[in-house]
């Protein structure tokens, strides 16, 4: 299935991480475009607003010098009237008002019907004389400020009113109108629209280019699923080469998608392995068991007509394979309590050299019987450990019953004991010149049950004794390692920490 269509499947087009980056990007993008035409018109219309009042401050004083407005102390109503008429019929651009001190509006130049209020605020009067520049009331709007320009009628020194002078009239607030529709922002917002659409077209082809590396991984995380977490997905789904937080995280699924393939191979080996315990388990026990019961039947029909010889012989065949029995069942019980992390090492300080001298003395027996050279080669010198002495010989009893298993008459098994790490660890080696271990299973011989082919092996094992080393070594934290090959013999290795007052 291409992963177009997979995409198509597993996200919606408006449910996915991309569609909500979208719509978050066009919000900020129409906000912003708000916020900017809102604040290039009122920026625009108070810049005009002070210069039209600026380049035009004393208009209101010029037009009472020179239309006479003001004689002898009196304000001219004849040439005042005919001021009005004047500026409406030639600079409309203009509206003149005649206040009282109060700001009440005595007359004005604008048309009849027209002018809503019937006086205006003196604040921005007041301001205007001190010299500060602020947008005064528009007689024809109770809302709206504008620019203008006041003086004193008939004096400053003996005033009776104001002459007010509005300087954008309507005409020309239409005029104006028209040209920032037609220009200004008209091209403002043209730029503005593309601007936005070029930050937009952007925005969606960055974002898009982030979250197709999202949804590939996500698609990955999905396909590994449903196939078990057993099959590493499309590696192409999976992109590792940015060192952002999406390629670590492509990274940190990569690493689980790895162990947990490894982690569901050893979990499909280990059911394997279950099975063939169950049927090892049965084998092991069911085999002793039979011959016990064989032995046991012939002594109680036959027990009469046998001699002593023979008696003898059987019961000691049922004895050893009861042994063997018990001894199964002993290594199955101390492995589950190792599972069930029931063991718990005793440490305590012994002299590590009376000690192995103490085991080498138990198979010197079994050494003469066998006709094998049985060697220590350990200082004389007290070496102190710091160890559980009775989990320690039960490990040296298992690799050394394990190396007799494996030598014939003429071998040699020979233990080594040495110090390491200037003084601060001891090492164990028991190595055999007997039939050794071939490559293929010398990986699995610390597996439960596992017992390697071997036809010069003696005895019959269950294969528990290196799985219960391997759980004793771990409990003194430390490692054991295998060395072997096919007929030349097999060394194993593992190390014990000095007590730290040893010399």
């Amino acid at each position: 299935m291409p992963v177009s269509n997979r995409q198509s499947k597993k996200l919606s087009l408006f449910g996915s991480l991309y569609a909500k980056l979208a719509s978050i990007l066009v919000l900020i993008l129409l906000t912003m475009g708000f916020v900017y035409g809102f604040i290039t018109f009122s920026v625009t219309h108070d810049y005009l607003q002070e210069i039209t009042q600026k380049f035009n401050h004393d208009l209101a004083k010029n037009l009472v010098g020179e239309r006479d407005i003001v004689v002898n102390g009196k304000i001219n109503t004849q040439a005042l009237k005919q001021t009005f008429h004047d500026y409406m019929t030639v600079n409309p651009n203009i509206e003149i008002y005649l206040l009282d001190l109060q700001g009440k509006i005595l007359s004005y130049s604008a048309d009849p019907g027209k002018v809503q209020r019937e006086s205006v605020a003196l604040e921005p009067i007041n301001a205007f004389f001190q010299g500060k520049l602020l947008p005064g009331d528009d007689p024809r709007s109770f809302t709206i400020k504008k620019a203008f320009s006041v003086t004193y009628v008939p004096t400053r020194e003996n005033p009776e009113g104001y002459l007010y002078v509005v300087l954008r009239g309507e005409e020309f607030d239409q005029v104006n109108q028209a040209l920032q529709d037609n220009y200004f922002i008209q091209y403002s917002l043209l730029s503005l629209l593309i601007s936005l659409s070029i930050g937009l077209l952007l925005g969606l082809f960055l974002f898009y280019t982030i979250t197709r590396r999202l949804r590939n991984l996500s698609i990955a995380m999905s396909d590994f699923t449903k196939k078990g977490f057993s099959i590493y997905p499309d590696p192409k789904l999976v992109d590792k080469q940015y060192k952002d937080e999406i390629g670590q995280l492509a990274s940190s699924f990569d690493v689980m998608a790895e162990h947990t393939i490894t982690q569901m191979r050893k979990l499909e080996e280990q059911d394997k392995l279950r099975r063939e315990l169950v049927a090892n388990v049965s084998h092991d026990l069911r085999t002793p068991l039979s011959s016990m019961l064989g032995y046991l039947e012939i002594l109680m029909i036959k027990g009469d007509v046998l001699n002593g010889d023979d008696r003898k012989k059987y019961l000691k065949i049922v004895s050893l394979h009861g042994k063997r029995l018990s001894q199964l069942i002993d290594d199955l019980f101390e492995l589950a309590k190792f599972d069930a992390q029931e063991i718990t090492p005793q440490l305590e300080v012994f002299n590590f050299s009376e000690f192995i001298h103490d085991v080498v003395q138990k198979f010197q027996n079994r050494a003469e019987q066998t006709n094998i050279n049985l060697q220590l080669l350990c200082s004389q010198e007290a070496l102190l450990v710091n160890a559980d002495i009775s989990l320690i010989e039960r490990v040296l009893d298992n690799l050394l019953g394990n190396a007799f298993d494996h030598t014939t008459a003429g071998d040699t098994i020979t233990i080594i004991v040495s110090q390491l790490n200037l003084d601060k660890e001891l090492q164990i080696q028991i190595q055999d010149s007997g039939s050794g271990i071939s490559e293929n299973d010398l990986p699995k011989i610390f597996d439960r049950f596992y017992q390697a082919q071997n036809k010069h092996r003696k005895g019959t094992h269950a294969g528990l004794g290196l799985a219960i080393v391997q759980q004793i070594v771990a409990l003194h934290k430390r490692q054991i390692k295998v060395q072997s090959k096919l007929g030349e013999g097999t060394q194993f290795t593992f190390t014990l920490p000095l007590d730290s007052t040893n010399k």
